[in-house]
């Protein structure tokens, strides 16, 4: 009897403890993923919906000055991602490892080595949300007076950089035995340094925290500056979709749907790390256009034949004075200077740019035309709006060529071209613009999965090479034999390309995204300076891209003997940049002799083409 009351009390105790325990985790920070962008030496760790957590005691900066290295811990944190080694060689930071350091206490540590000449005690933290940010980069920008608030070409961003990239799940040598032996020295007063909680979003970037819809106006809010881009248009159903580059979304906000009114919606997501997306889907998209704040909070979209512009602003202004500018004979712009700061919109059709100013009041169309008559913009055309305010409009080309900016005070709008040739007279006059509908996409095969495989490289681009056996080739016929499997399967299949052409990253990304299918799969052979490395890679990176990844890894090493290399979270422009789930194969090794035998094979061609077709066809059945 005594022994089943003590085991009674046992059971009883530890349930106690195991609630008590859970309880505790609603205090506790879930870092979901660790983001670095070096475009601006920013770090951000994000978690889930956990708005709750809050230090107890500010994180404490711990310098180890010898060793150009410093950390700081995070406290009551469980990494819930793999460990992060991230090389960035900046001019500030050379590396950076975020990893659980102790589960009693639950601790997230976050290491970096620096640069000679940085001072590491200028480091910056900051918490939103569930979200904190880390700034190492203490330089101003550039651009002290201008901000850009539309953009027709993305900027450049660190996953285009060839100087950065991240390893997930790989050994790191003796790195990480060095970091833990140098832990010793971490509790030197002399070295704490408690980090500033002030406010360090650059002016380069935006988190968005709130999503609402106002009089059937929807408006975004958030810190820091935004940066829209170009809207392209898709299909079935119709809507518009515009980016928002350098933008961190707060994640409880990832993949909100909003109504707008009885038919109309607005959703947003964070289509990759420092993108957020919005998508208003309307059977006229086209009549949605985004509207800018001067103080580039703010950011609205409105039904620009139905909505009143009016409840967008209390304060009227009247256009003083136009200035054109030329920088050389390739770039062009102008700017327009108004005594009060200016609400404006924009509207890009094709050949056609639109820029709307709701609360202008006064303006001289003679001014306008005047200053303007000499320059790329010659051909602009005035239009007073019933609603009030004016709207230019003027032919800038179909290509991507234009970039708006706003003075810091609100008060100058900035318009500047970049022309693909010298500038001559353009004396095409436009007339007022009729809206054009983007081609509709025929409506896919109810039932049907549709898949895109992407033959990787092709044309003049032949990928990796040895002994006159080129990557295209091998990547083309293997994609064609899943492309037959798949059809046999009942999937439909497009490629993006299906002879011996050159194909643009971003014509691949283009391909897939008008076709929205289920998933993406790019097949590609790998290579290294060493011809000892072999064995089959996946690599993935977006979270609804994971499964797909595990389906067809387990594929290819089922069918295929072949080493293991794992698993990569990894950021290639075309699995960064489509919708879909999608992943890339590396079949094997070209630079590996007896590998490239293999892989040139019949028997190996099929035996891969047949691990992706099941891989796939087992992804959709899970």
């Amino acid at each position: 009897m005594r022994k089943v009351l003590l085991k009674i009390l046992f059971i009883f105790a530890f349930i106690l403890l195991f609630s008590l325990r859970v309880f505790a985790l609603g205090d506790i920070l879930t870092v979901s993923s660790v983001v670095y962008d070096n475009s601006t030496s920013f770090l951000t760790i994000n978690s889930f919906d956990n708005s709750n957590y809050s230090f107890d005691v500010p994180p404490k900066l711990h310098v180890i000055a010898a060793e150009k290295k410093a950390y700081f811990d995070i406290p009551k944190a469980i990494l819930n991602c793999p460990k992060q080694d991230i090389i960035v060689k900046s001019k500030e930071i050379n590396e950076i490892v975020v990893s659980q350091f102790s589960m009693e206490p639950e601790t997230v540590r976050v290491v970096f080595y620096y640069n000679d000449g940085f001072n590491p005690y200028h480091i910056q933290l900051k918490k939103i949300n569930s979200t904190l940010f880390l700034k190492f980069n203490t330089t101003t920008s550039n651009n002290y007076y201008f901000q850009g608030v539309y953009q027709e070409v993305k900027p450049v961003v660190f996953y285009e950089s060839p100087e950065l990239k991240i390893k997930m799940n790989k050994p790191h040598g003796d790195l990480f035995g060095q970091i833990n032996s140098s832990f010793g020295n971490s509790q030197d007063d002399e070295n704490d340094y408690v980090l500033s909680e002030k406010d360090t979003l650059l002016n380069t970037k935006y988190y968005i925290d709130e999503l609402s819809v106002n009089k059937m106006i929807p408006q975004i809010t958030g810190v820091g500056s935004y940066s829209v881009a170009k809207p392209f248009y898709l299909t079935n159903p119709l809507r518009v979709v515009y980016d928002i580059n350098n933008t961190v979304l707060n994640p409880v906000l990832r993949n909100k749907e909003v109504s707008i009114n009885t038919a109309d919606t607005i959703k947003i997501g964070q289509f990759d790390h420092n993108t957020a997306r919005v998508v208003i889907t309307s059977n006229e998209p086209d009549k949605y256009i985004p509207v800018f704040y001067p103080d580039s909070q703010r950011l609205a979209f409105i039904d620009i034949r139905k909505n009143n512009p009016s409840v967008l602003y209390q304060q009227t202004t009247n256009l003083s004075s136009v200035k054109d500018e030329r920088t050389d004979e390739f770039n062009y712009g102008f700017k327009l200077i108004f005594n009060n700061p200016v609400i404006f919109g924009l509207s890009r059709k094709s050949t056609l740019f639109e820029l709307y100013m709701f609360n202008v009041n006064d303006y001289s169309e003679n001014e306008i035309k005047h200053v303007l008559k000499s320059t790329p913009f010659s051909d602009v055309q005035v239009f007073e709006r019933d609603g009030g305010g004016i709207k230019l409009v003027f032919n800038p080309g179909n290509i991507d060529n234009l970039n708006i900016q706003i003075g810091s005070d609100g008060k100058t709008l900035r318009v500047k071209q970049k022309l693909l040739k010298p500038y001559g007279r353009i004396t095409k006059k436009i007339e007022e613009p009729k809206v054009v509908i983007p081609d509709i996409i025929p409506k896919k095969i109810s039932g049907k999965k549709y898949v895109v495989i992407d033959p990787g490289h092709g044309g003049s681009d032949v990928g990796a090479t040895r002994n006159n056996i080129y990557e295209k080739d091998i990547t083309l016929d293997v994609a064609k034999r899943v492309e037959n499997l798949l059809i046999k399967k009942g999937y439909i299949v497009q490629m993006t390309r299906n002879d011996d052409k050159t194909v643009s990253l971003q014509e691949r990304v283009d391909f897939s995204e008008n076709i929205e299918p289920d998933i993406f799969v790019s097949i590609h052979v790998n290579s290294s300076n060493s011809d000892s490395p072999s064995g089959i890679e996946t690599h993935y990176y977006k979270d609804n891209s994971l499964l797909l990844a595990k389906c067809i890894h387990a594929s290819m090493l089922n069918n295929i003997s072949a080493n293991d290399r794992g698993l990569f979270k990894s950021k290639f422009y075309v699995i960064n940049h489509t919708t879909a789930p999608a992943i890339l194969v590396e079949m094997g090794f070209i630079s590996n002799p007896l590998e490239r035998s293999q892989i040139v094979s019949e028997s190996r061609k099929n035996a891969t083409a047949k691990a992706i077709a099941e891989g796939i066809d087992e992804y959709f059945k899970e």
